[in-house]
């Protein structure tokens, strides 16, 4: 390992965008043994260039190699939805999540965003424990999908416990 970059996506990415989340997102859905039932593996070229061109995509290129990529939009009092936070499973433990993770934090403090919030399996003990490691909290828990989803916040300004962010965030 030489070289580990962050770059803002660009249109062309997308079919990469699309391998690296396809694999990820097959082993979290195996792990939860909802293959059938998780978004982000139904999703198309189309649905990745409609979200580089409206939402905030990240990607990480490890040796010249991309290997990760994060999304996420600000939505309405700025907060932020962060989704789609895909690393390549065979690369997983050498930190790349987290520091893809801090990327779109800098980017949301940059934009004024007072808290990100995410859903994640909360069946996937580790991705649970990856996000309360990395100043999340569980505000709630899901039940909107096939599988139950903790509803995660990590506020980067000080907030209302009682904050409605599910209203702001919606069906996502």
């Amino acid at each position: 390992m030489d070289s580990i970059e962050f770059k803002k996506a660009q249109p062309k990415d997308a079919q990469q965008i699309q391998k690296v989340t396809q694999k990820a997102f097959k082993a979290y859905a195996s792990e939860i043994r909802k293959e059938g039932h998780v978004d982000a593996l139904s999703e198309t070229l189309s649905d990745i260039k409609s979200d580089v061109a409206d939402k905030h995509v990240y990607v990480c290129l490890l040796d010249g190699d991309m290997v990760g990529a994060v999304r996420f939009e600000v939505l309405r009092d700025g907060i932020a939805y962060l989704s789609r936070l895909a690393i390549d499973p065979d690369i997983q433990s050498l930190g790349i999540g987290g520091l893809l993770l801090e990327k779109a934090h800098q980017e949301c403090a940059k934009l004024g965003v007072r808290a990100i919030t995410l859903h994640t399996a909360s069946k996937k003990r580790s991705s649970v424990a990856f996000y309360l490691k990395n100043g999340y909290y569980i505000h709630s828990i899901t039940r909107d999908k096939e599988y139950i989803r903790a509803f995660m916040v990590n506020e980067l300004q000080p907030m209302d416990e009682l904050y409605d962010y599910e209203s702001v965030v919606g069906k996502r």
